[in-house]
């Protein structure tokens, strides 16, 4: 997954060579008070680290960022720091826009304010620009209607606003990003054509897809509309992540942005919004390498693009227990919810529930480690991410195996008290199964019996003559596990899932020794929730007003999701934060966007 070619580019702010960052892909196969203070916070960067933590032991939560309780059992991170007093500002700068974080939202932010002539500042946490993730994401973009690959915008709203728990996520925001992605991809496919490179339609690629998403493949889920809105950045002739194409995209947009004159600081992160008497956002104070502070004065408006909260356990847990299950953990350790922070500081308004995103079929030891013996990107084992009968540790069926993408995480999560699952297949397997893009090899998994061989004998899969065996090893309570192997093969000889409705397709007997078994967790790359917006992508206060000067975008920004990462639409989160954080620049510049709704 990683390209350890490394170059160096000049950057405009200082004058001084930095380290691009190793490009990795697949990364992202991959939500109070109201003191005006700082405190040390800082912006999306780079490098992503597999935190691998089981618990959320003090020592742990401490070095991924987190904070004890206060002694009023308030969480630390809702306590405003001291403000920081003009005694200590060292230098003052003056520009139009600042963006904090200059990650996979806060480049083509400032891509369009340099190309629309803003004096544009980034402030970066990490040392270099954030990594290029899998994909971008939109609607009935120039390149996609040109290839008959159109999406109805009712069928894509009402499904999305269903599955995400639309009771939170803003359904105004569905349309707003709907309608604009496909200028924005318009937009940034002229300035990649512009540097020798191409858009690709994910839908217009034979046989691709996202682990176990299902679109268009034999046996996949009937029970939502899905939609595959991806986008892969390509080089010339073609080639993307998965075929050889390493396009460090985020390099690209970094460079366009410099070029267009924007100014980036990299190991600056922000430590403090500034307001004036009005209570308008004017500006950032944030400490450079030396430990100075610099004060950004932001005469148009500030937008917060830090990424967001996975790596501070205290503040991911407070808006959402059953994260705290996740036993791998493949997330930007300077993600600590920085701009969601300092936005709360000054009194701007949160999610009340943040959802992850996440891989449902990671690998797990029978001791609730990670297994250390995967060859190259594989983390699941093989054929237990298929949608074979899942049993939870007791020996209770789940869930209908083959919802899509990030779907079979929730129950597992919700429903049982270490968020583990077994997958249970028998050795007739391979001729039981549909063919097609299911069993395609990918990034995360190989589904070949050779794959499952070679997990037996790493102690990942476990092979057994009888299913008695099976359950005895696995620890399922004997009378449940019984009743619910009895149940499914019963349903199975039925032809039909009359417990969840799985797809008849999946619906084969298991009843072949030997017997196999691996037990899997979810994996997590980072939190969608955030600081409250509205269709201008302005942080709101508490009682629902907008804070002049003040903006968010992507995992920064809430206002989106609901408890649910729409596993139906595949890119939403990359999709939209682009778009959102693009729309947002327009607002401060006021510039024209499509404003369907208000």
């Amino acid at each position: 997954m990683e390209d350890k070619t490394e170059t160096t580019i000049e950057t405009s702010s200082v004058g001084r060579k930095v380290s691009r960052r190793d490009f990795l892909v697949g990364a992202a196969l991959a939500g109070v008070g109201t003191a005006m203070a700082g405190a040390i916070t800082g912006c999306a960067s780079p490098a992503p680290k597999d935190t691998s933590a089981n618990k959320t032991a003090p020592e742990a939560n401490a070095a991924a960022g987190g904070a004890e309780s206060t002694a009023s059992g308030q969480p630390a991170f809702l306590t405003a720091p001291d403000p920081i007093p003009d005694s200590e500002i060292v230098e003052t700068v003056d520009c139009d826009i600042v963006i904090c974080g200059a990650g996979i939202c806060g480049l083509p932010a400032a891509m369009l304010a340099a190309e629309n002539g803003a004096k544009v500042h980034v402030l970066e946490k990490g040392s270099s620009y954030g990594i290029a993730r899998l994909c971008t994401a939109g609607f009935n973009s120039g390149l996609q209607t040109k290839l008959n690959l159109t999406t109805d915008r009712e069928e894509f709203i009402t499904s999305t606003w269903a599955i995400s728990n639309g009771v939170q996520g803003r359904m105004s925001s569905y349309g707003l990003w709907f309608d604009n992605s496909g200028p924005y991809i318009d937009w940034l496919e002229s300035v990649f054509n512009e540097k020798g490179y191409q858009l690709i339609p994910a839908a217009s690629l034979k046989d691709y897809k996202i682990t176990n998403d299902g679109i268009d493949m034999p046996g996949a889920s009937p029970l939502w509309q899905a939609f595959a809105q991806m986008i892969f950045f390509a080089d010339s002739e073609g080639k993307f992540f998965a075929t050889g194409g390493k396009v460090d995209w985020t390099g690209i947009m970094e460079e366009y942005a410099t070029e267009k004159g924007a100014t980036f600081h990299y190991s600056t992160p922000a430590v403090q919004l500034v307001l004036d008497d009005s209570g308008r956002c004017t500006g950032v104070i944030a400490k450079n390498e030396s430990e100075e502070y610099i004060k950004y004065n932001a005469a148009k408006g500030v937008l917060l693009t830090t990424g967001d909260m996975a790596a501070d356990r205290e503040m991911m847990e407070h808006y959402n227990v059953t994260l705290g299950k996740i036993i791998r953990y493949n997330i930007n350790t300077n993600d600590t919810g920085d701009g969601q922070k300092m936005g709360i500081w000054i009194g701007a308004d949160m999610d009340e529930f943040a959802c992850g995103d996440l891989w449902p079929f990671a690998a797990v030891m029978m001791d609730g480690t990670l297994p250390t013996t995967f060859d190259g990107t594989h983390f699941y084992a093989g054929v237990a991410n298929l949608p074979m009968l899942m049993v939870d540790g007791a020996g209770r069926r789940l869930m209908a195996e083959n919802l899509p993408f990030q779907s079979p995480s929730i129950p597992k999560l919700t429903c049982t008290p270490d968020g583990c699952a077994w997958t249970i297949w028998d050795s007739a397997w391979e001729s039981k199964v549909p063919q097609g893009g299911y069993m395609v090899e990918d990034y995360t998994a190989s589904n070949t019996q050779e794959e499952v061989d070679k997990n037996v004998a790493n102690g990942v899969t476990f092979k057994f003559d009888t299913i008695e065996e099976l359950g005895k090893h696995c620890g399922f309570d004997k009378d449940i596990f019984a009743a619910s192997f009895k149940r499914y093969n019963d349903l199975c000889a039925g032809g039909k899932d009359l417990d969840f409705y799985k797809d008849p397709l999946w619906m084969t007997a298991i009843d072949t020794p030997p017997f196999y078994a691996s037990k899997h967790c979810s994996s997590m790359t980072s939190t969608r929730g955030g600081l409250k917006n509205d269709e201008r992508c302005r942080v709101l206060d508490k009682k629902g007003l907008p804070i002049p000067g003040l903006y968010a975008a992507g995992n920064t920004a809430g206002s989106f999701y609901g408890n649910v990462y729409p596993p139906n639409v595949m890119g939403s989160g990359i999709g939209h934060g682009q778009c959102f954080a693009w729309l947002a620049v327009k607002d401060i510049l006021g510039m024209d966007f499509i404003h369907a709704n208000i």
